[in-house]
């Protein structure tokens, strides 16, 4: 029987935990006084192979870890066999910490040659995706594989990226036949963030301030999180620009900066109407907007999946959308799937 992902994670910090907690009792009962050398011997060999052994058999040998995190695990064991084991007794871990190094230098050989691959990668996937983010998942998962989590860590780096790198960008497509619609200029999503930005430079300061009479390291991380959400912010406008949605020969591209993300092939669509109220009471529908209530709606024949953050997916026949040139997007949309230009 196959588990979820979160099961292995969950029995190997139980197992884990577990003995932990049965090393510190040993540590501290009256046996381990006894026979200090010995006992020290068998813990020190529990946290330098029995915890990094679960690892493998619960995590790398299911294929829910990469096999190369087994190293960062088994340091991270020797670390805590530290704090476990009396100083005095402490000769055997001593030597097993002398491989630390050699372990760290085979992480970093590892991790190297993984972003060699990703770089190379990247610039094949550039070649085909529409958008870099799409290329740079792309990218990753071909040298990573589907490592746990890592759709968390890519939207959290993409939004970063944006919120630097996104004033020097422009969206652009090799392909003629791609249509761009962009959705974020009529939003009035640009002056919503200036004055959320300015607002929250503004508390930042004053609560800072108001914190550090009580604890100066409350102040900097309340500080910190307020920086982080600026440049997260940023990162959300920037993508929204850079994330257009597109029109093709055979798909629509949908997209709302990094939030929601859905490929529907022109076949399967039906028709774009008005958007009417009543159509937020349906199970299958799904408003794919900046702010506020849609202009029009995509009717299609069966239900699509529309990915959000965080591994969020829904199945959705109708999908509710604005763009900045509606006129010309109901257009070329009837254009391509043969229908009548009425509006």
């Amino acid at each position: 029987m196959k588990l979820p992902l979160n099961a292995y994670w969950a029995f190997f910090v139980s197992f884990a935990l577990a003995i932990f907690i049965v090393e510190l009792g040993i540590v501290n009962s009256i046996y381990f006084a006894e026979n200090p050398d010995v006992i020290s011997l068998a813990l020190t060999l529990d946290f330098a192979l029995g915890i990094p052994a679960l690892y493998y058999f619960l995590l790398v040998r299911k294929k829910q870890a990469p096999a190369i995190t087994l190293i960062p695990v088994i340091i991270l064991s020797l670390i805590i066999a530290g704090f476990v084991l009396p100083s005095s007794q402490q000769t055997y871990l001593d030597w097993l910490k002398n491989l630390i190094p050699v372990l760290e230098l085979i992480v970093l050989g590892f991790v190297f040659s993984k972003i060699r691959k990703i770089a190379h990668s990247f610039h094949e996937a550039k070649r085909s995706e529409i958008y870099v983010t799409d290329a740079l998942t792309a990218s990753v998962k071909q040298a990573l594989g589907n490592v746990p989590g890592l759709g968390f860590i890519l939207t959290e780096f993409s939004l970063l990226y944006f919120a630097f790198a996104g004033w020097f960008k422009k969206f652009s497509s090799s392909d003629p036949g791609h249509l761009p619609f962009s959705y974020h200029r009529r939003s009035g999503y640009a002056a919503i963030a200036g004055v959320v930005l300015l607002a929250l430079i503004t508390e930042t300061t004053a609560l800072h301030l108001l914190l550090q009479r009580w604890s100066a390291l409350a102040a900097w991380i309340f500080t910190g999180l307020s920086i982080y959400s600026a440049f997260w912010l940023l990162g959300d406008y920037h993508a929204m620009r850079l994330h257009p949605i597109v029109l093709t020969r055979e798909f629509l591209y949908l997209r709302i900066g990094l939030r929601w993300r859905a490929v529907i092939p022109l076949a399967e669509i039906i028709d774009i109407q008005n958007f009417s109220p009543r159509e937020k009471k349906a199970a299958d529908y799904l408003r794919l907007t900046v702010f506020g209530d849609p202009r029009f709606v995509i009717q299609c024949k069966q239900q699509v999946m529309v990915s959000g953050l965080f591994g969020i997916k829904r199945e959705v026949r109708q999908i509710g959308l604005s763009v900045d040139d509606e006129k010309l997007f109901r257009e070329e949309l009837r254009k391509r799937l043969a229908m009548p230009a009425t509006i």
